[in-house]
C-alpha cells in the first residue's frame, strides 16, 4: 500500500505530465522546455527537476504513463469480459475510442512527442506489440482481429489529425467493429 508521500508524488508527477501535454499541444514539441512545463504546471523548475531529471526523461515518462494506463485499461476490460472469443480486440477497440473522448489532449501530445524521438517510437511500439500479441491470440481469426485493430488505429489517427467523422458515424463504426469480434468471419 502506498503511503501519502508516494500518492502526493504520483499526483504531482501526473500534474507535470499533463502540463507537458498542454505545452506540446499549444506550442509544439520543439518548443518544449523544462521551464515552459514548470510554468504551465505552476511549480518551480527545481520542483520539476525533483520529479524528472531531464526533458528526455519527462517525455519518456509521459509516454510510459500514458501507454501503461492504456494497457491497464485494456487488460481490465478484457479480464472482465465473460466472453473469451474476441475479448482483447473488443477491449482494445472500446478503450481506443474512449481515449479519443477522454484523453484527447494527452493523445495529441504523445503523437507529437513520438514523431520527434526514435526512442519513443521504439518504446511505444513495444507497448503496442504486447497488445497485438494478445489480439492475434484472441480465439478468432488473427487476420480479422488484426484488420479490426488496424481500422481502430486508423480512426484514432484520423481523429487526432483533425479529420473528425462526427460522433454518430464514429459510434456506428465502433459498433460495427465490435460486432465483428462476436462472430467468426469465414
Amino acid at each position: 500500500m502506498k503511503n501519502k508521500l508516494e500518492d502526493v508524488k504520483s499526483d504531482m508527477r501526473q500534474k507535470i505530465l499533463r502540463a507537458t501535454a498542454r505545452v506540446i499541444n499549444s506550442k509544439g514539441v520543439l518548443a518544449l522546455t523544462l521551464e515552459s512545463v514548470a510554468k504551465e504546471a505552476k511549480i518551480s523548475k527545481g520542483g520539476l527537476l525533483y520529479h524528472f531529471g531531464s526533458k528526455d526523461e519527462l517525455m519518456q515518462c509521459m509516454n510510459d504513463f500514458f501507454m501503461q494506463k492504456f494497457i491497464n485499461n485494456v487488460e481490465h476490460v478484457a479480464n472482465a469480459d465473460p466472453c473469451n472469443f474476441g475479448k482483447w480486440t473488443r477491449a482494445y477497440t472500446n478503450n481506443t475510442f474512449s481515449q479519443l473522448d477522454n484523453e484527447f489532449e494527452m493523445n495529441a501530445a504523445l503523437l507529437a512527442a513520438v514523431a520527434t524521438s526514435p526512442d519513443l517510437v521504439k518504446s511505444t511500439a513495444g507497448y503496442l506489440k504486447t497488445l497485438q500479441d494478445r489480439i492475434e491470440n484472441d480465439q478468432m481469426s488473427p487476420i480479422v482481429s488484426t484488420v479490426i485493430r488496424l481500422a481502430v488505429d486508423g480512426m484514432y489517427y484520423n481523429q487526432l489529425l483533425g479529420m473528425n467523422l462526427g460522433k454518430e458515424l464514429r459510434e456506428q463504426v465502433s459498433e460495427y467493429l465490435i460486432s465483428l469480434t462476436r462472430e467468426e468471419i469465414r
